[in-house]
């Protein structure tokens, strides 16, 4: 059967901005994300919350298409073979509507499983509800096995091929589709553990991304923690009862904090609200195992958010907050000024306060809060100008994909792209005409340029970054560079970029432009050029902190160190390194930008 976990079927399936409210003083933006007091979302659930925001002719569109539902539904269950199966496509409708998506929407909510569970074909819904609903439907629908999809992994890849397309048509589709997983991981326990955990890990690869690539946090936090519970089920139970227990000791200094920030910002800004956050405990998890942080040091991070009316409150309140706490130095960001790459704006400062609590604030108008928990989808309930910069930001995405699918050979190859693509992105860097572009830790110069256009990225010859000359295999730095990409007319991709370019947007383009140009590429079965093995030695003065310069400075150029011997005595050392580099050219780099580093007195290649 289709999504929703029937019995017999299978399942296709950094920032403060990572929690959830705790504790509100907010005027509700939307209706809240609960159930009837019977736990159970009935027809009539969905008609009140509809008739919020329709008019009586959607209104009784969405009806019908909850009518049809339930004829072609009626017998089936879902995985724990009592629950009729009709209650999942009302909770994803539901789950829309609490955003106040608009009609077609809620209407391929409701008849998504149809075409797929039913002998009600796409053609019939599409005759019934117009040719907008059945695209939603057919973009959601899963591909069945066959001979060209012998397995459930190829079905899987797809269907997922085929949303995409679908996507570029209408985001709709993924909004749909994630709703739907959402509810189906909110069910997990009806279902065995091994398919359990095959859901919970496809989730966490691939819909957790896809949510956070639509901006649609809300959604995104819910599916990690799901996900998380799904793999990890004793782990996240240990990890939420020590947070519980934390928050318990804490929670008078933490509420006397709370009331202080609330009553600074009334006096001056009538119109604010300040929110008090739940840790997202999968993030917690991750950054613990990742950076080697004991528990108790990331709860000690108190983090609040400020929502105000207007962009001038937002400053206004950074100086109260400043006045009442003491800033750490280095750590004010103004993502308003310079928005992220997915659309969410807000300003960021971590202070101390007088109980040496340290605290993060998250400052936003209501419009930027929404946007940041709804994205794309925030489009339907705030300002245009909102809209429009969403669906700008947006709308670059899709032309992505949209080149992906010229470019891949196969729905395994577009599957692979779309999942190098999504991982967390980390490092932003501006043009010289002020955009911001959003790219993976350890990309490259020429993953800039093809960040910025395919085209760019296909003549470059060469890089400056905030004015200083580079070689294009050089990684962008984590401080919010200026980059500009120097072309010729002359310039072509080089095959041994695919040595160190990190982007999918980079590795395709180049090796769709060396397929179109006859240019084959000498390296591994994947297309990749192979590094080759160099030995250089640099001669140093004896002082501290110079090896540490060395190896920073090769780790931005993109060098991996195989071997170091340090010979020599009194105030000059040798340092012998072996390398791994992508060729001559990138060593001679390497040796030129080590020769810059200070007590550095001669680098050389090995003759050994």
């Amino acid at each position: 059967m289709g999504d929703g976990l029937h019995e017999s079927g299978e399942s296709s399936e950094s920032d403060v901005a990572d929690m959830p409210p705790r504790t509100s003083t907010e005027p509700s933006m939307s209706p809240p994300m609960s159930k009837p007091p019977n736990g159970v979302f009935r027809a009539n659930d969905l008609m009140q919350l509809v008739e919020r925001y329709m008019d009586p002719t959607d209104t009784g569109k969405v009806y019908a298409a909850f009518l049809l539902a339930a004829e072609k539904h009626e017998g089936q269950f879902r995985a724990d073979k009592t629950t009729p199966y009709i209650t999942h496509p009302l909770e994803v409708a539901h789950t829309l509507a609490l955003w106040y998506l608009d009609v077609d929407t809620i209407c391929a909510a409701l008849l998504h499983d149809v075409p797929e569970d039913t002998d009600c074909t796409n053609e019939e819904v599409v005759a019934q509800f117009g040719a907008t609903v059945g695209h939603l439907v057919e973009g959601v629908t899963k591909l069945k096995r066959n001979d060209k999809l012998p397995t459930k992994q190829a079905v899987t890849i797809a269907s997922y091929h085929k949303m995409m397309q679908a996507m570029t048509e209408d985001f709709r589709v993924v909004l749909v589709k994630l709703a739907d997983r959402l509810h189906n991981m909110q069910t997990l326990g009806n279902v065995s553990p091994d398919k359990r955990r095959r859901i919970a890990q496809e989730t966490s690869t691939t819909y957790v991304s896809l949510a956070r690539r639509m901006g649609m946090n809300i959604i995104r936090r819910e599916l990690q923690w799901l996900s998380f519970q799904g793999l990890y089920p004793w782990r996240s139970n240990i990890l939420k009862r020590a947070l519980d227990s934390y928050q318990a000791e804490n929670r008078e200094k933490h509420a006397q904090i709370f009331h202080s920030v609330t009553d600074a910002l009334a006096v001056s800004i009538h119109s604010s609200s300040v929110l008090m956050w739940e840790k997202n405990l999968f993030r917690v998890y991750e950054q613990s195992r990742r950076k080697k942080l004991p528990l108790r040091q990331q709860c000690d991070l108190l983090e609040l958010s400020v929502q105000v009316a207007d962009l001038d409150d937002c400053y206004r309140a950074l100086g109260i907050i400043h006045r009442l706490f003491k800033p750490r130095l280095g750590m004010v960001k103004d993502f308003i000024a310079a928005p992220r790459a997915h659309g969410f704006q807000s300003l960021q400062t971590t202070v101390t306060a007088p109980n040496e609590q340290v605290v993060r604030f998250q400052i936003q108008t209501r419009d930027m809060y929404q946007v940041g928990q709804l994205g794309v989808a925030s489009s339907w309930n705030h300002s245009s100008g909102t809209r429009a910069y969403t669906q700008g930001v947006f709308d670059g995405w899709v032309e992505q994909i949209k080149e992906f699918d010229s470019q891949a050979q196969n729905p395994d190859e577009f599957y692979a792209a779309m999942q190098g693509d999504m991982f967390q992105t980390e490092i932003y860097a501006y043009t010289p005409e002020g955009d911001v572009k959003e790219l993976p830790r350890g990309a490259t110069l020429v993953d800039f340029a093809y960040a910025v256009h395919t085209e760019l990225g296909n003549r470059c010859k060469a890089a400056k970054v905030d004015g200083v000359l580079r070689w294009l295999g050089s990684r962008v730095p984590n401080n919010m560079a200026t980059i500009e990409i120097i072309t010729g007319d002359s310039a072509a991709p080089d095959p041994e970029w695919l040595a160190f370019v990190k982007t999918s947007k980079a590795i395709y383009a180049i090796r769709s432009w060396l397929r179109q140009n006859g240019v084959v590429s000498e390296g591994n079965e994947n297309g990749t050029v192979q590094k080759m093995l160099v030995s250089i030695v640099v001669e140093v003065r004896d002082v501290k902190g110079v090896l540490r310069l060395i190896t920073k400075c090769l780790d931005g150029l993109d060098v991996n160190i195989v071997d170091l011997k340090i010979s020599g005595e009194g105030r000059i050392q040798q340092d012998a390194f072996t390398l791994q580099v992508n060729n001559l050219g990138h060593l001679q780099e390497v040796i030129r930008q080590l020769k810059h580093i200070p007590n550095v007195l001669n680098v050389s290649k090995s003759t050994k």
